[in-house]
């Protein structure tokens, strides 16, 4: 690999690397400041949480301690998440479940398989995590609770590893960024259509009003 290459290796995996801590918080915020989480997959958080672990667990056994810490961040950020999109109204049975069942597969594959298969497994982990945040988005008819920074840095941050994965000569790093380009391309295509939409909030304020009248009219 020539120098310019390394280079351009070095600078998007770094970048990448930042946007991977940065991009869940604007969904968090927003949440926050709307209690808006129509179209947002708690599901995705779930599993994030679950794949992170396995990424930590793993690169913890082959000692790849600089990486450690970003895991560990997005661990938090979006167990985080979570929280926030359970407080705003969303059910997490379904959502915990399958992510357990999903770090039992991982940490079964280590435990029976070692390293190289749960690196294997872990490969496919973006597709699996954001599988769910495609399919919320897509069947919402209004998306509104979906923060467009968010999956806007994921996109860029897809690119920049399929750049690493190239320079590198990386396939498995090239898929992870061809997912993840693909997926975050169409949570957002699905905001763009249906941004002329009302908010999921202001169409819930809407149906409950007439018997909010009613029951302001039987006090009186």
């Amino acid at each position: 690999m020539g120098q310019l290459a390394l280079d351009v290796a070095t600078l998007s995996a770094v970048a990448a690397t930042v946007l991977s801590m940065s991009c869940t918080w604007p969904q968090v915020a927003r949440i926050r400041r709307t209690g808006d989480v129509a179209g947002v997959s708690i599901a995705a958080a779930a599993l994030t949480v679950s794949s992170e672990l396995g990424w930590t667990l793993y690169l913890g056994g082959e000692r790849l301690w600089s990486a450690v810490p970003e895991g560990l961040f997005n661990i938090a950020a979006n167990a985080v998440l979570v929280l926030a999109v359970v407080r705003a109204g969303g059910s997490s049975r379904w959502a915990l479940l399958g992510a357990s069942c999903w770090l039992v597969a991982l940490f079964g594959t280590r435990w029976m398989g070692g390293p190289q298969s749960m690196a294997a497994l872990l490969a496919v982990a973006y597709a699996v995590q954001l599988t769910p945040a495609v399919v919320t988005a897509w069947r919402t008819w209004s998306p509104s609770g979906i923060a467009t920074a968010t999956w806007s840095l994921r996109l860029v941050e897809s690119s920049l590893w399929g750049v690493y994965g190239l320079a590198r000569g990386d396939s498995p790093l090239v898929v992870f960024g061809v997912l993840g380009v693909a997926e975050s391309s169409a949570i957002l295509v699905r905001k763009a259509i249906t941004r002329h939409r009302p908010a999921a909030t202001v169409v819930r304020r809407l149906l409950t009003a007439p018997s909010q009248l009613l029951d302001d009219a039987m006090v009186r």
